[in-house]
């Protein structure tokens, strides 16, 4: 080798040293700004309150929470109220989230995390679920994607491949790099009816009930003349008075499965419904209208409320301070949980919902259907035989 051969071999080395340097100290600088993240917010500044809109969207779903001045509602359900709970969880999970792991991403890379964008154009296996948060104002607070599910090796049989840990979250704002985080968010709903507020209405201290069909006639009456006493039947007939509790039963607890948005009264059978009106002894009238079945064992039901929030009754003048003090406390509290319940079932009230059949089924019975049931002779007899040898 002569020296002109040398010299460029030694330059050649030269280069290479300096380029194989050059990429550690890239490497290098990429892991510290990525193991800089761990443990900091992946959303430096969020703040739950500045939040007037959520957009979720899925592959296929989408559901857009609106905050009002009534509160938190859903767009794809004609603006009806939602539930604050999960909503609420949401925002604040997403305000507490902190980077377990980070580091460089490429487009290449993020259909296999699972962080393509829907509506984007990847595969839906290769989709994510994004979120975009907005404030009053319209502008985008953040947008991020939630990836594939991180897991953790267990040895636990039948946990397939281990159990989630966390997940792999692209964030707009700094698009060059995933993060993964310590939520898993199973549980994060894409279908607008699972945002909905369910409560439609919880008949309490129920005094009378009164359900007349279709065409305006009574069918049947029933009411009490305390709250503790017994059920009794209007007209001929003795009352089962446990299928006149099934029937308040029903309205305690009478809850939203859908919203039937866009559908007129007379496509839900709302026209000529079964009307159910109901009184209590807080002296507030219910009036429940029951329409027509819908596909998935749903009826069409609208409602309407009407009472008063009472005042609290005074504790005994005799009463002793500690007492009197325990007795207002009580009674405010009761005064709180009434108006509140008042609110919330008037602001459901005159929209076309959807309930489960079975919710509704005791209501409709006919009134041959609340009597009691005669035991035919034959069995009356065994009944005797039997309480005989039992003797």
């Amino acid at each position: 080798m002569n020296r002109q051969q040398f010299i460029v071999v030694l330059a050649a080395l030269v280069a290479l040293v300096a380029a194989g340097a050059g990429v550690a100290w890239w490497k290098r600088s990429s892991y510290e700004v990525a193991d800089a993240r761990v443990g900091q917010r992946l959303l430096e500044g969020f703040k739950v309150d500045d939040v007037a809109e959520i957009a979720l969207a899925g592959p296929k779903e989408t559901v857009t929470l609106v905050r009002g001045d009534t509160g938190w509602t859903v767009k794809e359900r004609g603006g009806f109220p939602a539930d604050v709970e999960p909503i609420r969880d949401l925002l604040l999970k997403l305000q507490e989230l902190k980077v377990v792991q980070a580091e460089g991403i490429s487009d290449a890379v993020k259909p296999r995390l699972q962080l393509g964008v829907p509506g984007g154009g990847a595969k839906p296996e290769e989709t994510g679920t994004a979120v975009e948060l907005k404030s009053r104002d319209g502008k985008t607070i953040a947008r991020l994607v939630l990836g594939k599910k991180a897991v953790r090796e267990s040895k636990v049989a039948g946990l397939g491949d281990g159990l989630p840990s966390g997940r792999y979250v692209w964030v707009a704002a700094d698009p060059q790099r995933v993060n993964v985080v310590s939520e898993p968010f199973s549980s994060l709903a894409l279908q607008p009816q699972d945002w909905l507020a369910k409560e439609l209405l919880r008949l309490e201290r129920p005094k009378s009930l009164t359900v007349s069909g279709p065409d305006g006639k009574e069918r049947w009456s029933v009411a009490k003349e305390t709250e503790a006493g017994a059920w009794t039947l209007a007209g001929p007939g003795k009352l089962d008075p446990g299928k006149a509790q099934d029937a308040a039963s029903a309205l305690y607890a009478l809850r939203i499965s859908d919203v039937g948005t866009g559908v007129s009264d007379a496509d839900a059978g709302l026209d000529k419904p079964t009307t159910v009106r109901a009184t209590t002894f807080e002296g507030w009238n219910y009036v429940v209208l029951v329409g027509k079945q819908a596909p998935g064992d749903l009826y069409y039901v609208k409602t309407s409320v009407n009472g008063v929030v009472p005042e609290a009754p005074a504790a005994p003048a005799d009463a002793k301070p500690e007492e009197k003090e325990k007795s207002d406390k009580a009674a405010a509290e009761r005064k709180e949980f009434l108006a509140a319940k008042l609110a919330r079932e008037q602001a459901v009230a005159g929209r076309t919902v959807l309930v489960a059949k079975s919710s509704v089924e005791p209501l409709l019975r006919d009134r041959a259907a609340l009597l009691v049931v005669a035991k035919p002779k034959d069995e009356k007899s065994k009944d005797a035989k039997s309480k005989g040898a039992k003797k």
